[in-house]
């Protein structure tokens, strides 16, 4: 390691952060292929027997076979923990017991088929998941997984083999892995197991090699696995080369730089790299450096045109600031592994001999001996100025100069009291100090200004002979001129002192509003909370206004702004330029330069979600590490823009999901209420045609009163589903009137008929009539749903008993029965929809609570339901708010 290389602190924190981070999980060691059938999991039981073989404890916790014979007699000498059995839709199946895992707390678990979607019930929605939990145990691990299956290349895939991927895991999850094992085979060898019958079997076999096991898929799917592994393998070398302090480069892999700058030959420079980094197929970083050097507009407008080339050409700019130009390239190489840098060919100037320092291409090869240099031949042009003299800025305010002119007019008037005592000489050093104090508050304008009228005055009225501007000892005259320019230097020094200050005050404040931004788009939740935040943290650092274009789901841009500001039609027609093309436009661009606007593409992983739209106020000025931030928040906000977009997207596949497995069991559980009833009923009508039944008298009656029953049955099933459809549209209406609710259940017993011909029906009240507001005939339907499903669950000869009960400002009403109770967890559940309690009996869709529950709310009232405490059995309460009725019923009653 040479003597004066510093590594940055902050890489070095981060990769101990990794190494940290690792250490304190299990160990974790993935076998990753690039489809199925290559011996990931074949690689991995053998993994698993040396370890056991060095007596390692290591036990299964899920492998799958998927009956290979090579894989199960692999596994019949391994420890394998029962997998969890779960039931889903009257289906048992197996899931990875991960609870017997951490209670047998191994060394090591083998967990098959990473990227695994768990079962309905399981503890984590995911097998990665339980992998976390597993790793964050203590306990190693080792599982498989495909290159398909990473989300990141997952889309990729799918353009291949037009195979849609729904099985995905986040790439985080393989950032975690300690150890990648790439299982590697040639598509040959996969076909030709493929026709062995060692991957699948039968039509499986056959259909899989016409589809996606093809020979240029394989291949395609091998190159991917190949290169993501690559690219781990060399990611995991810089970690470990920052953290360990190895000065680079290693040549496992090129990397390319080429410095920026304000030059026109940049632009040479950057598509010269670009073409060497094409055809290495390695990345490239185009470095800029600010030396804090002033640049005029020409020389600002040619870097930022530089910049935005090298961005579009694919490089990853990088800008910092360093007076020492081969100091800051070689830092960059050696943090990022740069292995070739590019520049043009140096000019030699006498100041640099005069200084010892040597061209740019002497220090660099002086310091950078491990990292390869070329010189790309430039046309013959004038030679840059290796010093330009910039004059000093006299944009300040007049008001600035008038300050300067008071302060020097002050301290004169001050040194005119010192002078007899102090002497002419110690006056000279009290104007320095005025002028390096003014140095702290004003410009180079006003501190030139400010140096002269120092100097003049001090001539003038101090210096011998006074009152003339002509100086009498030649040591005065020098001692005038090192005044001045020693003033003017202190002034010119503190001054960029404190635009240094100013510099790094504005970065920091640039950088903790990105972080700002990134913490608010964490906690977005619409996509208008992201345009929001995003165009907040731009106005409030840039001078100017911000509008934010959407693209709809079809990828068209939209005419309006997020927050409904209209866009004229040259701005749209601006903004929809830069979303086509993807490149920024507009002001301070070389397209279409004059508009008043300047328009930037949100650009997402894959796509364009939108546009935005700057509008400087007049005569601004955007810096470089404005326009820098600007890019980073627009960069920002098309990632925020484009995961919130996947995340409704996700959740309305959900929600399709959802729907569409509610809308096949409604499907099944409909079909069967309606069935059965119809089912009864026309075997006892095809029994009552039948000469010699119908002659019987009471099998013919027993016939009939069976086709009544089940068509009542029927008809409860028909109104169910009517009234939760109107329910749902919103088409049910109340049509309340006073009703008496004791006469309303007392006719509840005939409404009910056989139903209730095994139970005991109980109506109790504590008052002679109590009235109340409802929809008499809903109402009715809510006591005969909550009665019918008491008679379902209690067993026959029990009582069931509907309890009428006024208070003051409440009406209730109890339906209870000597059934087996609800499950406590199934009581905040049963008023949902389609829901029925797990062992229930055949019968029923699970919407008769769900009604009940909608039009009780409906009348204002509520409904839930207990066990109750002296006895076995359910108990439904309604609570109905009381009103005091009209007199004229009170009277009449």
């Amino acid at each position: 390691m040479s003597d004066d290389y510093r590594p940055n602190p902050d890489r070095i924190l981060e990769g101990i952060k990794k190494e940290e981070e690792k250490k304190d999980r299990g160990h974790f060691r993935i076998f990753f292929g690039m489809c199925p059938g290559v011996g990931k999991t074949y690689a991995m039981l053998k993994a698993a027997i040396e370890q056991v073989r060095q007596g390692a404890d290591l036990v299964v916790g899920v492998v799958e076979t998927h009956g290979r014979k090579e894989t199960e007699e692999l596994l019949a000498g391994l420890e394998v923990i029962p997998r969890r059995k779960i039931i889903y839709k009257d289906t048992v199946l197996e899931e990875m017991d991960i609870d017997a895992i951490l209670r047998r707390k191994p060394k090591i678990v083998l967990v098959d088929e990473l990227a695994h979607t768990n079962v309905p019930g399981s503890r984590h929605p995911k097998r990665y998941q339980d992998v976390i939990e597993l790793l964050d145990a203590g306990i190693d691990v080792y599982s498989t997984v495909n290159v398909q299956h990473i989300e990141s290349r997952a889309d990729l895939v799918q353009q291949i083999t037009s195979v849609r991927i729904n099985e995905r895991i986040p790439d985080s999850i393989l950032d975690m892995a300690n150890q990648i094992e790439l299982i590697d085979i040639t598509a040959q060898g996969l076909l030709k197991r493929m026709k062995e019958g060692k991957v699948y079997q039968g039509d499986r076999a056959v259909r899989a090699e016409e589809n996606f096991f093809r020979e240029t898929h394989l291949t395609a799917l091998r190159e991917l696995a190949l290169r993501y592994t690559a690219e781990r393998v060399d990611q995991d070398l810089q970690d470990q080369m920052v953290v360990q302090q190895i000065v680079g480069p290693w040549n496992t892999q090129e990397r390319l730089l080429v410095a920026v700058s304000h030059s026109p030959y940049s632009g040479r420079l950057i598509r010269a790299t670009r073409r060497m980094a094409y055809s290495l197929e390695a990345p490239w970083i185009a470095l800029h450096i600010d030396t804090g050097d002033r640049l005029n507009d020409e020389d600002q407008a040619m870097l930022i045109k530089n910049l935005a080339l090298a961005r579009e050409l694919g490089a990853e700019v990088i800008s910092l600031r360093n007076s020492n130009i081969a100091e800051a390239i070689r830092l960059i190489s050696h943090e990022r592994n740069v292995t070739q840098i590019i520049m043009g060919r140096p000019q030699r100037h006498w100041w640099e001999v005069l200084k010892g320092q040597g061209s740019l291409l002497d220090q660099l090869v002086g310091k950078s001996s491990t990292v390869d240099v070329h010189i790309i031949r430039q046309e013959d042009g004038p030679r840059r100025k290796i010093w330009k003299w910039t004059p000093p800025g006299f944009d300040a305010a007049g008001v600035a100069y008038w300050y300067s002119f008071c302060f020097i007019v002050g301290i004169s008037f001050l040194n005119g009291l010192l002078a007899p005592y102090v002497g002419y000489r110690s006056v000279g050093f009290i104007y320095l100090m005025a002028m390096m104090m003014i140095g702290l508050v004003a410009s180079q304008g006003p501190i030139l200004f400010a140096a002269a009228l120092s100097a003049l005055v001090w001539n003038y009225f101090f210096i011998p002979p006074r009152m003339t501007f002509a100086i009498s000892a030649p040591e005065d005259v020098m001692m005038c001129l090192a005044y001045f320019l020693v003033a003017l230097l202190c002034g010119v020094l503190a001054a960029r002192i404190r635009s240094r200050d100013k510099d790094l005050e504005g970065r920091e404040q640039r950088t903790r509003s990105l972080y700002e931004l990134v913490r608010e788009f964490s906690s977005s939740l619409t996509i208008l909370d992201v345009c929001l935040a995003a165009s907040q943290s731009l106005e409030g650092l840039l001078n100017g206004k911000i509008k934010i274009i959407l693209a709809d789901e079809e990828g068209k841009l939209l005419r309006k702004s997020f927050n409904d500001l209209k866009v004229d039609d040259k701005d749209f027609a601006l903004a929809l330029w830069s979303f086509e093309n993807g490149k920024n436009a507009g002001w301070k661009t070389e397209t279409l330069s004059e508009s008043r606007c300047l328009s930037l593409p949100l650009k997402a992983k894959e796509k364009t979600v939108g546009v935005l739209l700057f509008y400087p106020r007049e005569k601004a000025v955007m810096s470089l590490d404005q326009q820098n931030f600007l890019e980073n928040v627009c960069a920002q906000t098309g990632m925020a823009l484009d995961r919130m977009r996947l995340q409704q997207k996700s959740e309305k596949m959900k929600l399709l999901e959802a729907s569409e497995n509610l809308h096949q069991a409604l499907l099944n559980s409909v079909s069967h209420e309606l069935r059965t009833p119809l089912t009864s009923i026309i075997g006892s009508a095809s029994a009552v045609m039948d000469k010699k039944v119908f002659a019987q008298e009471n099998v013919r009656e027993q016939l009939v009163q069976d086709i009544i029953d089940s068509s009542l049955r029927l008809n409860q099933v028909v109104e169910n589903l009517l009234d939760m459809s109107r329910l749902n549209s919103g088409a049910l209406r109340l049509r309340r009137e006073w009703v008496d609710l004791v006469d309303l259940l007392s006719g509840i017993p005939a409404k009910l008929g056989r139903l209730a011909a095994h139970h005991k029906l109980i109506i109790q009240s504590d008052a002679g009539s109590c009235y109340a507001q409802v929809d008499e005939k809903l109402f009715e339907h809510v006591l005969l749903n909550l009665l019918s499903n008491a008679v379902r669950y209690a067993p026959p000869e029990t009582e069931i008993s509907l309890e009428l009960e006024q208070e003051d400002k409440k009406i209730f009403l109890r339906v209870k029965d000597q059934g087996p109770g609800i499950p406590s967890q199934s009581l905040q559940q049963i008023f949902e929809a389609f829901y029925r309690v797990p062992g229930s009996a055949t019968g029923g869709v699970g919407l008769g609570l769900a009604i009940v529950k909608a039009l009780v709310e409906a009348h204002g009232g509520r409904v839930y339901a207990q066990n109750r405490r002296e006895t076995t059995g359910a108990e439904f309460v309604i609570e109905l708010p009381y009103e005091r009725p009209p007199q004229a019923l009170q009277e009449g009653s």
